[in-house]
């Protein structure tokens, strides 16, 4: 006999949390026309803060301080988890799983960190772990990995995955903001924590990255082989540079398979302006993807938010409320896979250097440059000729280390005052 009422617990009441809830109370006709004769039914919520505010007042009815006690519950039959980091998130997941409960979750961290181990676990107990919302919100991007784009191999993702830095820099050069004030009014707007730290020195969007790379490529790969870098460095002045010469600067997530390796990093990258992806722009994200076969797609939508990753949240639950007694594995074949050195990958490159402006200094760096193999695509001078001023080069696509080679000899040089900018270009 089919069993036709669904238990949820939820822990954690967070943004993403209440969003669930709004989601399944707002829309619940909506809901249950997808999932007929089944209903869900939100039977227990969890959060540590026992003077949770809620937004309905039957919630205290069902509200509880402690997550074990929703995880324990033998009537819940989906436990979802929007605690955020990585424990006791992991612990209790790992927990729901082995007593023969499924699992929804929005946290990239833990997925990043035990993902194999616990997709393992969920298979090995015949139970989904699914987690539509850990990556790019409101877009339904993994659904579109595992279980639409199959039919051909995927051979690049260009994704800008990390709302808070995209809204940063969409107000640095939109608005000709310097990096304090964007960061200050991201987080008055609620797009960016009080400490952005995970936000904007990349290791978030290094988190997502990981995530599909491994979806996409049906890889099994080590996350701390992943090179990111954030947005700290990037001042307004390079972004004005970068608008003159005809490119915007993003924080791109980059992975790509070479047949051998998987080129997998993150770091800002000038995108040429009239490029779709050079205009996403505020909190949003964007996901191009590049296949034998269907050529390139590209996907966009809010990376943050409430109900942009409530209603993913959701969708995953119904995805296991219509399968609830048919189970399917949709993630058993992970080959294991080597990601290519940082310093072996190659990219075109946007470097600002100050020098003393007299005679001979642009031979000088050139020649170091021609020493380690990079050539020049062009070379700007910034500002008006005196004592100290800005050369823009752009290079050719040069080897990651050769750059780092070269940069090092340049700022021993007597001319040089200071290597001031890196920023990677990327070929779309």
């Amino acid at each position: 006999m089919k069993k036709e009422t669904i238990n949820v617990g939820i822990l954690g009441l967070g943004t993403v949390g209440q969003g669930v809830i709004k989601v399944l109370q707002e829309n619940r006709g909506f809901i249950e026309q997808k999932i007929y004769p089944r209903k869900i039914v939100l039977k227990r919520i969890a959060d540590k803060d026992r003077n949770k505010i809620l937004p309905k007042p039957e919630l205290y009815k069902i509200f509880t301080d402690s997550a074990q006690e929703v995880v324990a519950d033998p009537e819940i039959d989906i436990i979802v988890e929007t605690m955020g980091g990585f424990e006791p998130a992991r612990t209790f997941i790992m927990q729901a799983l082995k007593s023969g409960k499924h699992v929804v979750t929005a946290n990239k961290e833990v997925i990043a960190r035990a993902g194999y181990e616990i997709l393992n676990l969920a298979q090995e107990n015949r139970v989904y772990f699914l987690f539509e919302a850990s990556v790019a919100s409101g877009i339904p991007i993994i659904g579109a990995l595992s279980n639409s784009l199959t039919s051909y191999k995927l051979k690049e993702i260009i994704g800008i995955l990390n709302g808070t830095t995209n809204y940063i820099l969409t107000k640095m050069s939109d608005e000709d903001r310097d990096y304090k004030e964007a960061l200050e009014e991201a987080q008055k707007r609620g797009y960016a924590e009080a400490d952005p730290s995970k936000d904007i020195d990349g290791f978030d969007t290094c988190n997502k990255i990981f995530i599909l790379s491994a979806i996409a490529f049906r890889a099994m790969i080590n996350p701390d082989r992943i090179y990111y870098e954030g947005i700290r460095n990037i001042s307004k002045l390079d972004i004005e540079y970068a608008r003159e010469l005809g490119y915007t600067i993003k924080l791109l997530a980059l992975a790509k398979d070479d047949g051998q390796q998987l080129d997998i990093r993150v770091h800002p990258a000038l995108i040429p302006k009239r490029h779709t992806m050079a205009n996403i722009n505020g909190a949003y994200n964007g996901i191009l993807l590049r296949g034998e076969g269907f050529g390139d797609l590209t996907f966009s939508g809010l990376g943050a938010g409430a109900l942009p990753a409530g209603s993913m949240i959701v969708s995953d639950i119904v995805e296991i409320v219509n399968n609830f007694n048919n189970y399917r594995n949709n993630y058993n074949y992970f080959k294991k896979k080597e990601i290519k050195d940082f310093k072996q990958t190659q990219s075109p490159f946007y470097l600002r250097i100050r020098v003393k402006d007299r005679p001979g200094v642009l031979a000088e760096i050139a020649g170091s440059f021609a020493k380690n193999e990079v050539s020049f695509a062009s070379v700007i001078q910034k500002g008006e000729a005196g004592e100290i001023v800005d050369i823009v080069f752009l290079t050719h696509r040069a080897k990651e280390g050769n750059v780092q080679e070269a940069l090092k000899e340049v700022s021993c040089l007597e001319c040089v005052e200071k290597i001031c900018s890196t920023i990677r270009g990327v070929e779309i």
